[in-house]
C-alpha cells in the first residue's frame, strides 16, 4: 500500500482571493471619523483667572488663620497645599435655584494623589481630626474600585469613638 502525498496547502493570496465566509450575514462597513467630543459645563462659580495662586489669595490667608486656631494640628497640610477650609460666608450668594438646599457652613478641600499612601494618611488626619458630617470623595471612572482604595475601611474610621 502506498502512502499518496497530503496535498499542497494553499497560498496566502488563495485567501485574498476569497471573501471571509460570513461576510453575507456581517458585511463591512466604512468607518466614521471620530469626532472630538465637546463638554459645556454651567457652574455657578467662576473659576479663578488664568495664572492665580491661591496661596496669595485672601482665600488661603483666611483658611490659613482660621485652621491655625481651630486645628493647629493640620497646619502642615496647609503649608504643604494640600488643605483649604472655605467657609459659608466666601461662598457668595446662594443662586435662586438652590434656595431650597441646606448649604454646608464649611467645605474642607483635601487633595489627594490616587492610591498614594501618605495621601491616604492625611486623610485620616483630617477626617479624625474633623469628624464630619459627610465626607465626598471625587473618583475618576477609570480608577475606581473600593477594594484597591481602602473605602471598606472608611466608614469603621469614621464610626470609631477614638480618634
Amino acid at each position: 500500500m502506498a502512502i499518496l502525498p497530503s496535498p499542497p496547502l494553499p497560498s496566502s493570496s488563495f485567501f485574498k482571493s476569497y471573501p471571509k465566509p460570513f461576510n453575507f450575514l456581517f458585511p463591512p462597513r466604512p468607518h466614521k471619523p471620530i469626532k472630538p467630543i465637546t463638554f459645556t459645563c454651567a457652574a455657578s462659580i467662576e473659576p479663578p483667572p488664568t495664572g492665580f495662586d491661591f496661596r496669595s489669595s485672601d482665600v488661603f490667608s483666611l483658611s490659613r488663620a482660621t485652621i491655625s486656631e481651630s486645628y493647629p494640628e493640620l497646619l502642615d497640610l496647609v503649608d504643604m497645599g494640600c488643605l483649604i477650609l472655605i467657609q459659608k460666608e466666601q461662598f457668595g450668594p446662594v443662586p435662586k435655584w438652590r434656595a431650597g438646599f441646606v448649604e454646608p457652613e464649611e467645605i474642607w478641600l483635601l487633595g489627594t494623589t490616587h492610591i498614594d499612601r501618605a495621601s491616604a494618611l492625611h486623610v485620616d488626619r483630617v477626617v479624625r481630626a474633623l469628624r464630619p458630617d459627610n465626607v465626598v470623595v471625587e473618583l475618576c471612572r477609570s480608577r475606581f474600585s473600593s477594594s484597591e482604595l481602602g473605602l471598606c475601611t472608611l466608614p469603621a474610621t469614621l464610626s470609631q469613638g477614638n480618634g
